[in-house]
């Protein structure tokens, strides 16, 4: 049965959301919360960190956390799940975009760059304390083999589960993969049934 991931932007919303299995704070909705614009790409990682911690200390349930591009280079990434960890992450999420992220408008990152930033997370993390998922924007660009290739990488590196961000149902059946998957703006309403984790 799929769990159901609730997005939230403040200690409000989750609340009242209390229903889910779990919670997201993606950066674009807190950047819009206090920037007044979804650019993420504008919030530095300590900022989204300390607002993260609100959250945490409001539930036991499972936090999703939106590393974004790793706020830079795999340095950067490695320091960022480290501070991640420490507000209380559950799972912390880090995309395959060039830094800054833009959600609006993904910028799918070289293949290699993507491997770097993953591997950096996970060199950081404790496997006790956190989970590293990948978080795929860049379907649009690359499509459905593109779209395997990325996720076989994350699976070959030790994620523990990956993201998908409007990929549509016609991609999503041919995929191969033993990690848990979520989904994310998917193209149909009946789509969010076949994955184990659902964002709304």
């Amino acid at each position: 049965m799929s769990k159901f991931i609730a997005n939230v932007a403040n200690v409000p919303e989750l609340l009242k959301l209390q229903d889910a299995d779990g919670f997201y704070l993606a950066g674009s909705d807190l950047a819009w919360q206090l920037l007044g614009s979804h650019e993420e790409g504008l919030l530095s990682a300590s900022e989204y960190a300390k607002f993260f911690a609100y959250l945490r200390a409001k539930t036991k349930k499972p936090l999703f956390a939106d590393g974004q591009s790793g706020f830079g280079n795999p340095l950067n990434t490695y320091f960022t799940t480290k501070e991640f960890e420490y507000y209380g992450a559950d799972i912390i999420l880090i995309n395959d975009q060039k830094y800054p992220s833009k959600t609006a408008q993904p910028r799918p990152d070289d293949f290699y760059s993507f491997a770097g930033r993953l591997k950096s997370a996970l060199d950081a993390h404790h496997k006790s304390d956190s989970q590293i998922w990948a978080k795929l924007d860049g379907f649009t660009e690359y499509g459905a083999d593109g779209l395997q290739k990325r996720l076989a990488l994350a699976e070959k590196l030790g994620a523990a589960g990956a993201l998908l961000n409007a990929v549509p149902a016609t991609a999503t059946k041919r995929l191969s993969t033993k990690l848990p998957l979520g989904i994310l703006n998917p193209d149909n309403a009946d789509n969010y049934q076949k994955f184990d984790y659902q964002f709304k």
